[in-house]
């Protein structure tokens, strides 16, 4: 709401330092002398369009020859005319000025080098930096000078920089807005400037305003979804005082509710009073059903008599059933594990901001040296809750009847296919098997946060997850899981994503089905799906992100992970590496992502493709 308010007022700030009297390195005034335009002007005043071949750089120290050529945006093949030069002078200047160097000046020198180009030599003056003097606040009833000041950040005696009495201001503004005051004005003036010392004083008178409360909330664009949906997830009420934090709290749940396609960033309007403020989001709704086909395809091995691999995931979900925020969903999957998953979630139970959530699922395990298959049933009942701005704890009590291989010779599954030799695989398929069943009651709690600014296609945030498991009856297991996402921008729409995942168990005797797996789309992209497995796991996977719309992205990426042995838990196995290219495109009707991997070591043609259609309903 103030931003153009604050842009204003530092601007004045920044026009009084820089049409102050301009003094030198002693004190004495220069404003006699011609100013950094006015040399610029009588230099060039006569010059057409020209070529500068050359652009040097003297008596500058703070900033070096290439950092002042960018300020100029020197191009030697560029023709420049005499407004071009003058304004490459002037964001010089202004740059200077910004970080402190107010009574910096320059001299250019224009050279002929033939009819169409010029050498340009430039004299740089930067002049005693400034400092922080004293800083004083006039006008503050709310919080007192030694808050504000512990508020403000800046120190006296530290270098003066404009973005950091910007910044300084913005951190004073939120605090009043987090305590009933958004329309607070604060004013930067200068005093004491002493261009001997190189200091000055720095005087903000503030208007606190009004206290400010929430008179109406209101969403609008809604067309399936209920309002009281919507209304239970935000944070604020009416009614009460402002709180710039519950506001920004308020738009991240909006953004990450994953019911809207888009949400207007501007959620305050004017009240019918001044110490009144409305809150109206404007919204347009998403399609929350999505039915998603997943396919993955693998050359056949080198050296063993095998035929390509097909895998399969088919998922559908329904986000927001008959527009009251219910959760169904249903996920199949073909390959090494084969799986089936059916599961249910109801939100705000009784009224409050608890989920509960129940599934049903069958697991099939395929030993990929001997055929051999493992199996299990389970059901669970969980609940979760939000707290605070990014938290989320849930709670998950489960039941599994497991029927798994028990064999003295198996191959342990970490073992990697470039050491397995088809005279192995014969021995292996002679050992005689037996089959034990077993059943675990098991609980599970978990802690997320997610600070990610939009869960789809986050440009900046963190997610953060643990979770431990108990189980006890046939199996007594101990499991941990910890997850870490961080998301952080390089250059416009460049985005750089690094997550880290590391599992574990112990226990005796664990089944296969309770290992974990590692290899294919969603962990170690490159190897064959689910290709590795172990009772400890870790992988990471790094992608950089051109994005190219809301929903989606062009990436290369990189995974690493490794498991440790079954009979030796404690030693990992050998890192395994993988890397490649995708495509995230999103359009109204659904979604396509490509991913094309290749294993480290592997030629281009023998790479595992991963394709995902969804379409949104």
């Amino acid at each position: 709401m103030h931003s153009n308010r604050l842009l204003i007022i530092i601007s004045i700030l920044f026009f009084c330092l820089a049409t102050m009297p301009a003094f030198d390195d002693t004190g004495q005034d220069t404003t006699s002398e011609k100013t950094p335009t006015e040399n610029i002007t009588e230099d060039l005043n006569t010059l057409p369009l020209y070529y500068i071949p050359k652009l040097n750089f003297e008596g500058n120290k703070h900033f070096n020859q290439r950092k002042l050529r960018n300020l100029f945006r020197w191009q030697t093949k560029k023709a420049y005319s005499r407004n071009e030069i003058v304004a490459g002078f002037d964001r010089i200047i202004n740059t200077y000025r910004q970080n402190g160097f107010v009574f910096a000046q320059i001299t250019p020198l224009a050279t002929p080098m033939s009819s169409q180009s010029i050498q340009l030599s430039v004299k740089v003056r930067e002049g005693k930096r400034l400092r922080n003097g004293n800083f004083t606040f006039i006008g503050n009833r709310l919080f007192s000078q030694d808050e504000l000041r512990r508020q403000f950040g800046l120190r006296k005696g530290r270098f003066y920089a404009l973005t950091a009495l910007e910044q300084g201001v913005a951190r004073i503004q939120q605090l009043y807005s987090e305590h009933g005051h958004p329309k607070v004005e604060i004013k930067p003036t200068i005093s004491n400037l002493s261009p001997l010392t190189g200091s000055m004083d720095i005087s903000l008178l503030i208007q606190e305003g009004p206290k400010v409360k929430l008179s109406h909330i209101k969403v609008s664009g809604l067309k399936k979804t209920k309002s009281h949906v919507v209304m239970r997830e935000l944070p604020i009420k009416t009614y009460e005082l402002f709180d710039q934090r519950k506001i920004d709290q308020s738009y991240h749940r909006l953004r990450n509710i994953g019911l809207f396609h888009s949400i207007q960033p501007n959620l305050l309007e004017a009240g019918l009073t001044e110490d009144t403020i409305i809150f109206h989001a404007k919204v347009t709704e998403a399609r929350t059903g999505r039915l998603v086909g997943v396919l993955g395809y693998a050359p056949p091995v080198e050296g063993l008599d095998s035929v390509p691999q097909l895998t399969g995931v088919v998922e559908m979900r329904e986000t927001n059933l008959l527009g009251t925020g219910r959760d169904f969903n249903f996920y199949w999957k073909s390959g090494l594990l084969t799986a089936l998953q059916v599961g249910y979630k109801e939100p705000w139970i009784f009224g409050k901001p608890i989920n509960m959530g129940i599934t049903y699922s069958q697991l099939k395990q395929r030993n990929p040296f001997n055929d051999v298959e493992s199996e299990e049933r389970a059901a669970s009942l969980s609940g979760n809750t939000k707290f605070g701005s990014f938290y989320e704890s849930e709670i998950t009590l489960g039941y599994k009847q497991i029927r798994y291989a028990n064999t003295t010779a198996s191959l342990p599954v970490a073992t990697t296919i470039d050491t397995f030799s088809p005279t192995t695989n014969a021995s292996l398929n002679t050992t005689p098997l037996s089959f034990d069943e077993g059943s675990k009651y098991s609980v599970t709690f978990r802690l997320t946060r997610d600070s990610r600014d939009y869960y789809l296609n986050p440009t900046r945030g963190r997610r953060d997850s643990i979770a431990v498991e108990l189980s006890r009856s046939d199996f007594r297991l101990r499991k941990i899981w910890v997850d870490m996402q961080q998301y952080f921008q390089t250059w416009k729409n460049q985005i750089v994503a690094v997550e880290l995942h590391g599992a574990a168990a112990w226990g005796i005797n664990i089944p296969p089905t309770e290992l974990f797996y590692l290899g294919g789309a969603t962990t170690l992209r490159g190897y064959d799906e689910d290709w590795f497995s172990g009772p400890r796991r870790v992988h990471s996977n790094i992608e950089y992100r051109f994005l190219t719309g809301q929903n989606s992205q062009i990436f290369t990426f990189l995974d690493l992970g490794a498991v440790t042995f079954i009979d030796r838990p404690s030693v990992f196995d050998k890192l395994r590496v993988g890397y490649g290219f995708g495509a995230r495109l999103e359009s109204k009707n659904g979604i396509i992502q490509l991913d094309y991997g290749l294993a480290a070591g592997d030629s281009a043609l023998r790479g595992k493709v991963h394709v995902k259609l969804g379409a949104s309903f």
